[in-house]
């Protein structure tokens, strides 16, 4: 070949070139072998050929002429970072099945892999080998889709499989591919961390979760995803809207979602708030490429549909906490009433969306309407936070909150007031007794579960669970909120509704130590609905003190007043339907206000029957040809499953070159395919 001066410019890692040399070993004739000698060649230096030969000819070996005519064309296919040496590699890899080691003719011939770099390999410019387009994987070829095209998977001089598909087998359109978690973020995923935990900002499908933006990372392409600030004004990541805070009921969310804007007659739906109306999809965001598009279309590839919403559903509230006497309804020393007082508030929400104070005045104690809407407004005499308040499926078609972070029901119990002596178990088991039946024994034959044994005095005494209970007893969402000093807390009670000895026990510690609690407090929960006249809806609520329900802004639950814990409900049909102005197939929103106002006890239960519709859930559709977020493969026939190539459930189960492991036929792999340090397509290029 003849030679070019050409500059050649070598990026991130030196080159190596193997330089045939003489040995003599003992007495043994000369045996010609072949040694890698590193060459001074770096990033940023151009180098002349001429150049490069005056560097070869100071090493010990001499060069020949056919090596130097072999030599130069080597170098202009020598990509950034590349090896080029003269031995074998250890396969033919990929489907190739010349240049394997030990096989004829194999010595004479050039492979190109690469060296570690931060950069994967530009073979953009490189010139194609001979046969690249016919279909036929060459040694020389890293794929070979039977064209000269880029953009379809193999790069246009058959030298690079581009990222995120797979060329197997060969003569065959390229498809694409995608293992969500592998670290190397290629369409459809929206992310990749390298993982497939959850609630770390890429989810276990690649999708960017809720409070989170991901970015890839400039040194290996891994998404990098950190949080949101909702409320900066600045609409990222997973947000849909963010109007310059974080608090809920202003038509974006306290995570910056699109709420439903409920200022006129019915509510009207945004797309992105969760609310399938007159949508083909709502997913609960604006974000394209998960199935339901930022203008809530149903996207090329899947199918979409409106599932239960499972074990619980989360609905948005501000709490605001208070000091005492400030305004003077809090912690006025009022002794509370058995009964709700209603008649407080007006049948319809202002203009604002509050409860308005009629004036009843009385046994209501509210000095005035000006103190009274302090309750749900934030101002300088209350924190407020947004939260989300959790309702857990009971298994009876309903959600409800609950005592547990988790779920959890409040036991109710009842106590054994005998169980025996200390000294006298029945094999040293405490809370029994050698002599005779005692009351653990007594509960024990009613299946009750004994919660705790304790020993006093000598004798044993035991705590035993009757039954478990939703609702929560013990409703402080505001313990932490500093903004009521820790001289304003006060002990708290459990009310009969929960405790059937009727006794009103303290809450303790498991020293029997009083747990000391933030009262003061006003809670404002929102949720919206599409309302369907062929569906039932019911609404219950048991708690203290004050509670209003408005439906459609009118008022449909009224248990005003400081009271014990009391109970009341609403139910949709033809009747409380046209009360409260529903038309079927609008959109109404649900306000739940609630005040806890005096110490000692604090419950609440809110019980949702019907008003659980979940957002739209869009999978892919697997074997309609498309690769979609949540399949690995999708070929359109995904029935072969071998190397390369996608089976069944759009997975690819036989492995791939990328996945990490090396399979038969690859000569390495790096579980990137980006070309570095594991040349693209897995394979070491065999150049004659």
């Amino acid at each position: 070949m003849p030679l070019r001066d050409s500059r050649i410019r070598l990026q991130n890692a030196p080159l190596f070139l193997a330089v045939p040399r003489e040995h003599r070993v003992d007495n043994a004739p000369r045996v010609r072998a072949f040694t890698t000698r590193h060459l001074p060649i770096w990033t940023d230096q151009p180098v002349i050929m001429a150049e490069l030969l005056t560097k070869v000819s100071h090493m010990r070996s001499r060069l020949s002429a056919w090596l130097i005519a072999i030599l130069s064309p080597c170098l202009l296919l020598a990509c950034s970072s590349a090896e080029v040496s003269t031995t074998n590699p250890s396969s033919g890899g990929g489907g190739g099945t010349s240049g394997t080691s030990g096989s004829p003719g194999g010595t004479g011939g050039i492979s190109l892999s690469t060296a570690q770099s931060s950069k994967p390999d530009d073979t953009s410019n490189l010139p194609a080998p001979p046969g690249c387009g016919d279909g036929t994987l060459a040694k020389d070829e890293a794929c070979d889709d039977g064209n000269r095209v880029s953009g379809d998977g193999c790069a246009a001089n058959c030298l690079r499989v581009e990222p995120g598909y797979s060329c197997v087998p060969a003569g065959q359109l390229c498809h694409r591919i995608a293992r969500c978690g592998d670290g190397v973020l290629v369409p459809p995923e929206q992310c990749d961390d390298g993982n497939t935990t959850a609630g770390d900002g890429c989810s276990p499908t690649c999708k960017i979760e809720l409070g989170y933006k991901c970015s890839s990372s400039t040194t290996n392409g891994t998404s990098v995803c950190t949080h949101t600030t909702c409320g900066d004004g600045k609409v990222e990541g997973a947000e849909s809207c963010d109007d310059g805070n974080s608090m809920p009921f202003d038509g974006c969310s306290e995570d910056c979602q699109n709420e439903p804007n409920c200022s006129g007659a019915s509510c009207t739906s945004k797309c992105g708030d969760g609310i399938v109306l007159g949508e083909q999809c709502d997913d609960g965001n604006n974000t394209d490429g998960d199935g339901c598009s930022h203008d809530c279309k149903i996207e090329s590839g899947f199918t979409c549909t409106q599932p239960t919403l499972g074990d619980e559903m989360m609905v948005p509230v501000i709490y605001r906490d208070f000091r005492y006497h400030n305004p003077p309804e809090f912690e006025a020393g009022i002794i509370g009433s058995t009964t709700a007082l209603p008649g407080i508030v007006k049948n319809d929400l202002d203009a604002d969306g509050k409860p308005v104070y009629t004036g009843i005045g009385g046994t209501s104690h509210i000095t005035s309407a000006d103190t009274f809407a302090q309750w749900y407004r934030t101002s300088s005499v209350n924190h407020a936070t947004a939260s989300k308040l959790a309702l857990w499926n009971n298994g009876q078609g309903a959600y409800v909150n609950r005592y547990g972070a988790n779920g959890e029901q409040w036991p109710t119990t009842i106590p054994a007031y005998f169980c025996g002596n200390v000294g006298n178990e029945v094999n040293g088991q405490p809370c029994t007794f050698v002599y005779g039946k005692t009351d653990c024994d007594t509960d024990l034959a009613l299946g009750y579960t004994m919660l705790k044994c304790n020993s006093s005095g000598g004798n044993y005494t035991a705590t035993f669970i009757t039954n478990e209970v939703d609702g929560n007893p013990l409703f402080f969402p505001v313990d932490d909120d500093l903004f009521t000093p820790l001289t304003e807390r006060s002990f708290a009670t459990v009310p009969p509704y929960y405790d059937p000895s009727a006794t009103w026990p303290h809450d303790v510690d498991a020293n029997g130590n009083d747990r000391l609690h933030n009262f003061s407090f006003t809670s404002e929960v929102r949720y919206w609905f599409l309302y369907d006249k062929t569906k039932s809806y019911t609404l219950d609520f048991v708690g203290d003190d004050d509670v209003w329900v408005f439906i459609n802004k009118k008022l449909a639950v009224d248990l005003g007043g400081v009271h014990t814990p009391v109970e009341g409900s609403v139910t949709l049909n033809a009747t409380t339907a046209s009360s409260l102005g529903l038309t079927d197939g609008k959109v109404y929103e649900i306000a739940v206000f609630q005040t806890e106002r005096q110490t000692t006890g604090s419950s609440y239960k809110l019980t949702l029957t019907g008003f659980n519709a979940a957002p739209s859930d869009c999978t892919p559709i697997c074997g309609d040809g498309i690769l979609e977020i949540g399949e690995e493969c999708d070929d359109g026939v995904n029935t072969s499953g071998s190397y390369g190539q996608c089976g069944p459930g759009c997975k690819l189960v036989a492995g791939y070159c990328g996945d990490g492991i090396v399979q038969p036929g690859e000569d390495c792999d790096d579980g990137v395919n980006d070309g570095n340090p594991c040349p693209s397509g897995c394979r070491t290029l065999i150049i004659d």
